[in-house]
Parts: C-alpha cells; structure tokens; sequence
C-alpha cells in the first residue's frame, strides 16, 4: 500500500534561546544548527520508516539544498520522482527554541506555493485504490482542492494536516477520511471551544475521522459512527525540542494504519514516537528511526479495536 505524500521541505534554521526577542531587539542564541525539515518532508520520512512504500511530491530549489534534500530522500529510500525543482532558493524555516522544548516558527513558502497543482497531479500515476494521499496546509488551496479531488478519482483514502491554516476548508471535508489537528486548530477550522463537540462538528462536515494532538496530554482520537473517541497517552519524557513532534505523529499514523495496523494502535504508536522526537534537537535529525519505530508498533500491535 503506497503512500503520497504532497508537501514542502525546507532547510531549518533553529536557535535555541531562553525567550522570544521583543520588537526592535537583537538576541544571541545559545545554541544554533542546520536541519532539513518542512511538515511534508518530516512527515514522509517519517512514513517511510515504518516500511511502507512513500513517494514524495514536494518542491525544491536549484541550489546546493535542494541536491542535499533529494539525495537524503532517495537514502531514506522515498521514491523523489514527484518531486519539482525549480529555480531559486530551497525554502527556509527560522525555529526559536524555548528551554521547555515549544518552539515558535517562520517559514519561507515561495517554492511550495509557486509550485502549483501539477506538484500533486503529476504524482497521481503512484496512487492505486486503498493507497493514502497525506498533505499538510502550507500549499494553497486551488492546488489542495484539485490534488484531493484528483485522489478521490483514484479511490484512494486522503489524510489531511492543516497546518498551518492558511485557507478555509469549507466544501473540502467531504474529500478527507482523516484530519490531524492540534487543539488550537480544531477550534479554528470547527469554530467550536469544547474539543468533543468541535470534533463532531467536523465529522458533521463530511471528514471521517479526526485525530487531535493534545501534546503532552497524547492524543484523541474521533471516528464517524463511534460514541466516544479513544485517547493514547504519552509516555513520560524531558522534553527539549517539540520541532516536528506533530510531522512524527502524522506520519508515523499513517503509516503504521498502511501496514495494517488498527487506528487505535496507530494512534498509541504515533503518540509514542512522537513522545521520543521531543528528547531530540531538531527536525529530521529528531525523528524516531525505523528500528525505534518497528519495535514501537510490536508492542502496540495487539490494541483493541
């Protein structure tokens, strides 16, 4: 069972400092290095090492960021026929490090937006039916709705991380089996405070089922036709970096349900994984590798459903 992954990637610049700058002020981080990140590439990295087949369709620049990304791709063995190189940079992503592990982030997005919906279409010979489309929000939204609507013609089973939120999904839900969202943007997107009832209201919206990441408190998980969700908790960690912990979780999920895994042990697998990103500093260099995440899922692959 394949999985395509259509989304960004970027070079990552992280500092680590003891607050945020204030307006006007100039700070000196105490810690600064270079990683390759972006939610779509954390997140198809992250699929890929659970075993399942991943193709990725992304966007890179012409420059010596972009040759690095595809190479460590094909090493992660992803399929990089998708992927678009265009001219210009590769895009960036400026990440401030807080000593409890949040981060704050500012991301470039000129190769993914400019991309267009080919970056999607092109890659649809890879889809079969059953096989899963997972894209995250930094493409806009005619080439989001034209790439869904486009898995939906191929059968295939859509997984959706709306962040960052950068358009309405009204008239969309109905394209996405699966969304993943944090507690901030379930409210957002459903317009309702109380996650039950906000969960809910997406499911009433025509999305199947929604995964909300609740950080520290795990995560949760809400299905059509199921009276309650069922909840993952995480294990107990110092967390230092939480940089790409959601990208782990997502990717993690889907991948873990494409070789058969139930969504319960998925949910405990991705939350787990994800648990152990955050001992980490960085993006790529951060995510759990696939021996960690094969023996993850040997103890959670007997979760009831």
């Amino acid at each position: 069972m394949t999985i395509l992954v259509v989304g960004n990637c970027v070079v990552d610049r992280s500092y680590k400092v003891d607050r945020l700058p204030r307006p006007g002020e100039t700070m000196i981080a105490r810690e600064a290095r270079i990683d390759f990140g972006g939610k779509g590439l954390n997140q198809a990295v992250s699929a890929a090492r659970t075993g399942a087949p991943v193709a990725f369709a992304t966007a890179v620049g012409d420059d010596v960021y972009g040759r690095e990304i595809v190479d460590m791709l094909r090493r992660e063995t992803i399929d990089v026929g998708p992927t678009h190189i265009r001219p210009g940079p590769t895009d960036e992503a400026a990440i401030f490090v807080l000593p409890d592990g949040d981060n704050s982030i500012i991301a470039s997005t000129h190769s993914a937006q400019h991309a267009g919906p080919d970056i999607g279409l092109k890659a649809m010979d890879r889809l079969k039916p059953g096989d899963w489309l997972v894209m995250q929000g930094n493409i806009d939204r005619a080439t989001t709705a034209a790439t869904l609507e486009a898995a939906r013609a191929k059968n295939a089973r859509i997984a959706v991380n709306p962040s960052p939120i950068l358009f309405d999904y009204e008239g969309l839900w109905p394209l996405i089996d699966l969304a993943f969202v944090n507690a901030i943007e379930l409210a957002d997107l459903s317009g309702l405070s109380e996650p039950n009832a906000a969960a809910a209201r997406l499911i009433e919206l025509g999305c199947d089922t929604v995964v909300a990441t609740l950080g520290s408190a795990g995560a949760r998980l809400y299905a059509r036709g199921r009276s309650e969700p069922w909840t993952a908790q995480p294990p107990a960690v110092k967390a230092i970096d939480a940089t790409g912990a959601g990208d782990a979780f997502c990717g993690v999920f889907v991948g873990s349900l494409a070789r058969g895994l139930s969504p319960e042990a998925a949910l405990s697998v991705g939350v787990h994984c994800a648990s152990l990103s955050v001992t980490r500093q960085g993006s790529l260099a951060a995510l759990p590798t696939r021996e960690e995440i094969s023996a993850t899922a040997r103890e959670f692959a007997t979760t009831p459903g």
